[in-house]
């Protein structure tokens, strides 16, 4: 297993009214916040 689909099963066991793909949109948003962070920070050095 990839550690995104651990991700998901873990939002899906803490939160089981959330469907399969509710739980995939939210774990891509936040990767996608953490590349839009570091990439900030990179542009400042």
């Amino acid at each position: 297993m990839t550690k995104f689909d651990d991700r998901v099963k873990e939002i899906i066991t803490k939160h089981p009214n959330l469907t399969q793909e509710e739980a995939i949109k939210i774990v891509t948003d936040k990767n996608e916040r953490k590349k839009k962070k570091r990439a900030e920070r990179s542009d400042k050095k």
